[in-house]
């Protein structure tokens, strides 16, 4: 079914169900896994719990889309093995154009998902399987698992990316272990030889590694390749709980290099976890599409609509930017809302309020000369959500405190680095869905990700001091358009 074919019995205990967010009705998500792009469609995988709404028996769930708006879901596409090798755990997929696996038939280019499979034992191992209907169903491969576990606890999530220089080509494998990256080299996808280690001595080691994606970029500026590696954190997150940073640098075949051993964090809000990239997408030299599980593990099992748990972040961009000392990435979002929707502008005012619906884009210009711009959302019931950016201070205050759910952490109050000069004009998007704000400073230069589980709609929003135009555009029917 799609995400607008619900069951009346469970649509009726579900408060905060999502108008333009991927999620399952009745059903546990977490984690994208699998992602590629093939024959115009993208298709994501995730972990899926076929029984419940908490986390437990872990499967591949299965969706497909055309624009990253619509979703249409799938069978489930791998299933747990609990007397075998173990559950499905997160992975990567990648279509092998070259079919150097073999598994390809009759001139059709197989797709190879890899994942780790968990024993009951809890042992972590690698495993594959393999697709010659597009994507729709798999055969787990004879020989299970291509890396078996080297005598580490957590050693999961693997993603496989092609290397090509000169006249090399092969495949690379991350898969993380404990607090760093083990990376492996391949020519079949099956049989696989460590390379390198990658994690002493960089970025952010208080928590468990997880989630790895390797990827090249091309700058449009220069010309020049450089490689990105997100690594997910659990916990240890700048504003707690689970986190995504990443870095910077060269990969030569063996080895990956960053460029400095600063810790850049990706989303700086408090929900936005183990996102990978899509696999041979349009373009995937200079812009790569990025999606994430919006929620963190400090409460995941714990939020208050059990009629569902789990929903993605809107689809992302990820391009490299140049910078003064070297490179940086930006992550706009990806998805095209335009169709179908009409804004609404209204010029400046130093104090505006606004009333809204459930799900909406809100496009807000900040001028140089304002230094202090708040936007709060408020509802009858004395709850809110706000925002304020202190050019002066260089910092954003993200207060969740009486946002309707406090447990296990959830009543945060978030400070992020404004990272946009004092003399420089800003401009702030905001996607607003029922249970969601995704904000994006200056085009995915900054992300900040964030779940509110209100009593009621926040139908008020007030700014103050934007000294710019502001555009709202209402995406409340924005998962029903044709």
């Amino acid at each position: 079914m799609n995400n607008n074919e619900k069951s009346n019995g469970v649509t009726a205990k579900a408060k905060w169900l999502p108008h333009y967010h991927f999620f399952k009705l009745g059903h546990w998500i977490n984690d994208p896994n699998g992602l590629f792009f093939k024959d115009n469609k993208y298709h994501l995988y995730f972990q899926l719990n076929p029984d419940a709404t908490v986390w437990g028996n872990m499967h591949w769930g299965a969706a497909v889309s055309e624009d990253l708006i619509h979703w249409e879901h799938r069978p489930t596409a791998l299933f747990a093995e609990p007397e075998g090798l173990g559950y499905i755990f997160s992975g990567g997929a990648i279509v092998d154009h070259e079919n150097t696996s073999g598994f390809g038939k009759q001139n059709t280019a197989p797709i190879i998902a890899t994942f780790t499979q968990q024993s009951k034992a809890e042992e972590q191992v690698q495993s594959i399987a393999y697709s010659t209907d597009g994507g729709t169903t798999y055969v787990m491969h004879d020989n299970n698992p291509v890396i078996k576990n080297p005598g580490i606890k957590d050693f999961r999530d693997p993603k496989v990316t092609r290397y090509v220089a000169d006249d090399q080509a092969y495949w690379i494998k991350s898969v993380v272990a404990g607090q760093c990256v083990h990376f492996y080299k391949s020519d079949d996808l099956k049989s696989w030889t460590l390379l390198s280690i990658f994690g002493e001595g960089y970025g952010s080691h208080a928590g468990v590694w997880e989630c790895p994606d390797l990827f090249p970029l091309r700058c449009a500026i220069t010309d020049q390749d450089v490689w990105i590696l997100f690594i997910s954190i659990n916990p240890g997150g700048p504003n707690g709980g689970s986190a995504t940073q990443y870095f910077i640098g060269e990969f030569d075949g063996t080895t990956f290099k960053p460029q400095d051993n600063q810790t850049r964090w990706l989303d700086h809000g408090i929900d936005c976890y183990a996102g990978i990239t899509w696999d041979n997408t349009p373009n995937i030299l200079t812009e790569r599409t990025y999606v994430a599980w919006m929620n963190n593990w400090n409460y995941a099992n714990e939020t208050p609509d059990d009629a569902w748990r789990g929903l993605m972040t809107l689809p992302r961009k990820v391009k490299l930017v140049k910078t003064d000392t070297g490179y940086d990435i930006a992550t706009p979002v990806f998805a095209d809302f335009s169709k179908g929707h009409s804004p609404v502008i209204t010029q400046h005012q130093k104090q505006l309020h606004l009333n809204v619906d459930q799900a909406y884009k809100l496009e807000v210009g900040i001028a140089a000369d304002a230094a202090v711009v708040s936007c709060e959302w408020r509802n009858g019931q004395n709850e809110f959500f706000s925002v304020v950016i202190n050019k002066h201070c260089k910092e954003i205050l993200v207060d969740r405190t009486h946002a309707g759910f406090s447990e296990k952490g959830f009543a945060a109050l978030m400070t992020i680095p404004f990272e946009c000069a004092a003399d420089e004009d800003a401009a702030l998007q905001v996607f607003a869905d029922s249970c969601s704000f995704e904000l994006f400073l200056n085009d995915g230069e900054q992300c900040i990700t964030s779940l509110v589980f209100p009593s009621e709609t926040f139908t008020n929003l007030t700014l103050e001091n934007t000294s710019g135009s502001v555009i709202y555009t209402n995406l409340s029917d924005a998962n029903r358009l044709a």
